[in-house]
């Protein structure tokens, strides 16, 4: 019989439950899998990216489970509309109590290839974003003294992908960020941690996965990881089973950034 990957039926962390919490890039992928898990934790979900339907699919998954969600259209590479969007996450939620920044442009590229355009592009929606919603998130939790922030980066940031220099350069500030914040955070209380992805199978969100459907065969444990379990690695993250853990990048790659190669291939 073939095994599944399951997501949790019931919330875990009551400390979560009644919080605010934005998520970025939050319709779709690894995004939407964040937004249900916080969703089933209780927390006011406020989720936005730059496609409506996406993000109202997501949105009505998480209030026909019970849980409150805020769909919300916005271009984070823009300062100006990242400040729109923490106003409205204010008027129609509450404070903020937890900024999970999933969003980001993901394009393979070699360098010889990527135009000074394609540069900038990544960079304003990968790390400028990083600035303008951190920024944002602590002018609202610093009064409060209150609060967490979680980072998706990659694996790639540590060790680079074949032709994504753009990309994984973008995670690489965003690494740094993480841990330059949760310094300047941490005599008050709020965490700032980040999480490095592996292989995910970014389209499933069912309940239960079989395994055969995530075989990867160059990772150590022989299969992709889910949106599911990323979120999660937030949900913890975000909750007071975490509170003696901030500028931590968490690892969640089934193995991979421990081998030097692939089983098959010697170095």
């Amino acid at each position: 019989m073939d095994r599944t990957i399951a997501t949790p039926h019931a919330p875990c962390y009551p400390d979560l439950r009644d919080r605010v919490a934005l998520v970025t890039g939050g319709g779709s992928g690894i995004g939407k899998g964040i937004s249900l898990r916080l969703g089933l934790e209780g927390m006011h979900v406020c989720l936005c990216g730059r496609h409506q339907e996406t993000l109202q699919e997501t949105a009505d998954a998480i209030r026909a489970a019970g849980g409150t969600a805020l769909p919300i259209v916005a271009d984070l590479s823009d300062h100006t509309a990242i400040a729109q969007l923490m106003a409205t996450v204010a008027q129609e939620a509450g404070p903020l109590g937890l900024l999970v920044h999933n969003a980001a442009i993901l394009r393979a590229k070699p360098l010889a290839q990527t135009s000074p355009e394609e540069w900038h592009r990544t960079m304003a929606t990968n790390l400028d974003s990083t600035y303008y919603l951190g920024r944002a998130a602590l002018d609202v939790m610093v009064p409060r003294q209150q609060g967490a922030m979680v980072f998706i980066s990659t694996i790639g940031a540590q060790q680079a992908h074949h032709g994504m220099s753009a990309y994984d350069t973008s995670k690489g500030g965003m690494n740094s960020f993480v841990q330059s914040v949760a310094l300047e955070l941490a005599p008050i209380g709020i965490r700032v941690n980040g999480i490095a992805p592996g292989a995910i199978r970014s389209r499933h969100h069912e309940p239960e996965v079989p395994m055969h459907e995530l075989h990867h065969p160059h990772v150590p444990m022989e299969r992709s990881g889910t949106p599911a379990e990323i979120a999660a690695a937030v949900a913890f993250l975000a909750s007071s089973q975490a509170s003696y853990i901030t500028g931590h990048m968490l690892t969640v790659d089934g193995g991979a950034m421990a081998q030097i190669s692939p089983r098959d291939a010697f170095l």
